[in-house]
């Protein structure tokens, strides 16, 4: 058997089309580095211009309504409230200039505390503007969970030992930056790179049959071979996209994976952090759940229908259904948590954000892999049952 893996392993590595999709992914990597990473534009920046004429603005009004009689509720509301807010601005300006990040980030946590306190439930103030752009319908949702996403991250800045720096505030490190595609299309990339560098796995045999017959080994533990140097060349398609990481590091820090990654919970609706570590292990182990059933499926549909279209189809249509489905707060009324496709955003899904817009309570890290890996079980357990009949032997 080991003879046999050694050949898989062989056959898998040269095969040009799984260089090409490891090259494909080299080139994502280097234009990342170069067009979009450098362009990227947080909501929540530094930007102390604004903070100066956010403050100004409500200074001005202060002093010219202080100590006046009979002034409408509206205004005495806003002379009540100005003074708080005008305190913390003040402090992030003041840290700012003396490049004190440590108080910077008291003040900032302070700030998205009480900004989003008054905001979140009044019709008079509202959220950063760039939450409210597009038409989004759930513009103050949005803003009230980027308030308390920001918060928490400053908050855990000030209680951790990061070194503090402007990048690391706005997200640009590389570690952050990874936190970031974790969050974004990143699983979604590396899945189908999976899809694609299994798809011909058992498929390829047809043309070295009488090679393949010179390995006295049942199918079942063929197949088995398979799915590990399937699983194998999955995971090292993170190797291309590490020459990103490094760039962005060089050019902006790495970060430490002791940096909080703000995790919300839809049922305490609260933001607590979890260690950069905690966050990125808990994706690999995630994704490396998805890369088996997608694995799975290939070597499954290999056998029964034998057709690399209906391999492709199947997995192209797993990733996309939640497309097709997708409704904000549709957890609210439907089982959305019982689909494994409801999974496939995996950072959205440890971070919180995925069971924050489908306001679902069971739309966990927990319930996913339970959902995903019991599928994944079955699958595996189907194959195998399969792959004993003599109508799908593998080689005829």
């Amino acid at each position: 058997m080991w003879a046999y893996f050694k050949w898989e392993l062989s056959q898998f590595f040269t095969n040009k089309k799984n260089i090409a999709v490891y090259v494909i992914l080299l080139f994502l990597a280097i234009y990342f580095v170069l067009k979009i990473a450098p362009s990227y534009e947080p909501i929540e920046k530094v930007d102390v211009a604004q903070m100066e004429a956010r403050y100004t603005t409500r200074d001005d009004f202060i002093k010219s309504v202080e100590g006046k009689d009979n002034i409408h509720p509206s205004v005495a509301f806003a002379l009540a409230i100005f003074p708080g807010w005008n305190e913390y601005d003040k402090a992030r300006i003041d840290a700012i200039g003396d490049k004190d990040y440590l108080k910077y980030a008291e003040a900032t946590a302070g700030w998205y505390l009480y900004s989003d306190q008054l905001i979140v439930n009044s019709g008079d103030f509202f959220y950063n503007p760039l939450y409210y752009t597009y038409g989004n319908n759930y513009a103050h949702a949005d803003g009230h969970y980027g308030y308390g996403y920001t918060a928490s991250r400053f908050t855990g800045y000030v209680e951790g030992s990061s070194e503090l720096s402007m990048e690391l505030f706005e997200e640009r490190t590389a570690l952050q930056t990874l936190q970031r595609m974790l969050n974004d299309y990143l699983p979604i990339v590396l899945f189908i790179s999976c899809i694609f560098l299994s798809v011909d796995i058992v498929l390829k045999d047809r043309r070295n049959p009488s090679l393949l017959k010179g390995f006295p080994i049942a199918d079942w533990k063929k197949l088995l071979m398979k799915g590990i140097v399937a699983f194998i060349g999955s995971v090292l398609t993170f190797i291309p996209l590490c020459v990103g990481f490094i760039v962005i590091g060089l050019q902006n820090g790495f970060g430490d994976f002791s940096l909080p990654v703000p995790i919300y919970s839809y049922i305490e609706e609260t933001f607590t952090n979890m260690p950069m570590i905690t966050f990125i292990l808990k994706n690999v182990l995630f994704m490396a759940i998805w890369f088996l059933f997608f694995i799975v499926i290939s070597l499954f549909l290999s056998i029964i229908v034998k057709a690399e279209f209906a391999n492709l189809f199947v997995s192209f249509l797993l990733i996309a259904a939640e497309w097709i489905y997708f409704e904000r707060v549709m957890g609210a009324y439907s089982d959305i948590e019982r689909y494994p496709t409801s999974y496939v955003q995996v950072g959205q899904v440890i971070s919180g954000y995925r069971n924050f817009v489908y306001e679902s309570p069971d739309l966990t890290y927990q319930y996913g892999l339970t959902i995903v890996g019991g599928c994944t079980l079955f699958l595996m357990i189907l194959t195998l049952i399969v792959s004993k009949f003599k109508r799908f032997k593998l080689i005829a």
